[in-house]
């Protein structure tokens, strides 16, 4: 009972806030989504036994939210609840809503804005910064931005974040909630000429060491140590024909905790990918990654790439069998086709995935890691409602299986599939009102 009045005071007092600013508001935009999916999960993500059943289950999130802004000012705030249908009881207390979203904006300059809060982060082709929209919660940050920019020709974002678990008084140890104690980011993109945009990325991470203190079992070394990831995008998209080409890199380097040592860490994520448009509605496409393993891990130099942020459904394969990479790498070649028909509203796309490992490994045979298929159909009738589907086949190997713990036993034809529908309206209100205090354009 205490959990259900207190959640009540969070949204009322929430509601109140947000009432106060729709008086002092010029626009105000309020928008929501409700996003239930279904799936069947067959060898999703790890080959099952033969003889056992897969799984069936409904998630839904729900997400409200409002956008307030002037010329000078705008504040977001997006409240969500995350549930698996069936997860509580119909009289259940339990507290599931939280602040996705909550974060202010100032125009300081013409062309210079400070965003502080929580917000979702999104660069380029979002192996670094990705707001996890596949995910039923997302990805947001707790961050300090300024972000520069110059007629939409030259961009830049740069941020700094720092972590506790509470308020505290005198330092202590961070049980990490996030992979950071504190981060630096610095992104920048410049169009060059009319074809070409090239945009760079640097991210800094300071993490605590984890390791039991010598002197000391129950503590632990409260010893900083930073990973450094940094790398660029070039888009390639010219104006005379339909054709696009994409090149992307990055390099990381420091310190990385690896079963109880800190070893330096050097290693590399490298992809190319292209698309031609070969009709109005149909589109081929393929390309290639590559990222670094490390054939000898105990000699104190980790050269297995680091995922920081990004969410792996969306590249090498949505059954998300090799999100975590490790020491072994991996290489994934893939082709696509994509058609696009009733004014763009409904679409196809199939992708096939041949996936390898980027280095040799132990008790295996060769580097294959087996074949990947995904059909994804959307149809979009109104701009507010959507209706995704998707079926995926991962034909797995001996190689597979023993990297995923089931080496040497009989599994089934991996398997997955969905259906998620997507209301999302929005409201937007213009000129409600003045903001106090605050200059007007």
């Amino acid at each position: 009972m205490k959990i259900k009045q207190q959640l009540k005071r969070e949204v009322l007092l929430g509601f109140a806030f947000l009432c106060f600013l729709i008086g002092y508001s010029q626009d105000i935009t309020i928008y929501g989504e409700v996003r239930p999916r279904a799936e069947y999960r067959d060898g999703y993500g790890k080959p099952i036994k033969s003889g056992t059943k897969g799984g069936f289950f409904i998630d839904q999130r729900t997400r409200i939210g409002a956008e307030f802004s002037n010329e000078w000012v705008k504040m977001k705030v997006t409240f969500q609840d995350s549930r698996t249908w069936g997860d509580e009881n119909s009289d259940s207390d339990k507290s599931s809503v939280s602040i996705y979203e909550a974060y202010g904006e100032v125009r300081l300059l013409s062309n210079l804005r400070a965003t502080l809060g929580r917000q979702a982060l999104k660069y380029d082709d979002r192996k670094i910064f990705d707001p996890s929209e596949w995910s039923n919660t997302g990805a947001a940050f707790d961050i300090m931005m300024l972000k520069y920019n110059l007629n939409d020709d030259f961009k830049a974002d740069i941020g700094f974040s720092y972590s506790n678990n509470s308020e505290i008084s005198q330092e202590t140890y961070y049980e990490a909630n996030m992979q950071y104690r504190f981060m630096e980011m610095l992104w920048m993109s410049k169009k060059i000429g009319k074809d070409f945009n090239l945009s760079v990325i640097g991210i800094a991470m300071t993490s605590q060491d984890s390791i039991t203190s010598a002197s000391n079992q129950s503590t632990k070394d409260r010893k900083n140590y930073s990973q450094f990831t940094m790398g660029g995008t070039l888009n390639y998209q010219p104006s005379s024909f339909p054709f696009k080409l994409l090149l992307e890199g990055y390099y990381q380097c420091g310190k990385v905790l690896y079963k109880e040592r800190l070893d330096k860490l050097k290693s590399y994520y490298l992809v190319t990918n292209a698309s031609y448009v070969l009709t109005p509605w149909l589109s081929i496409g393929g390309g290639y990654e590559y990222i670094s393993g490390d054939r000898n891990p105990s000699n104190n130099i980790q050269r297995g790439y680091i995922h920081p942020f990004g969410d792996g459904h969306d590249f090498n394969g949505t059954m998300d069998y090799w999100g975590d990479t490790k020491e072994r790498g991996l290489q994934d070649i893939y082709g696509s086709l994509f058609f696009e028909f009733n004014k763009k509203r409904s679409s196809i796309e199939s992708v096939f995935h041949h996936f390898r490992t980027a280095v040799p490994v132990v008790n295996l045979d060769g580097k294959g890691l087996g074949y990947e298929v995904d059909f994804i159909i959307k149809h979009a009738p109104k701009e507010w409602l959507s209706l995704e589907a998707g079926y995926s086949i991962y034909m797995v190997n001996e190689n597979v299986r023993i990297l995923k713990g089931v080496g040497g036993e009989k599994t089934k034809t991996a398997q997955w599939c969905y259906l998620s529908l997507s209301i999302k309206p929005s409201f937007i209100f213009h000129n409600v009102g003045k903001l106090k205090g605050i200059p007007q354009p």
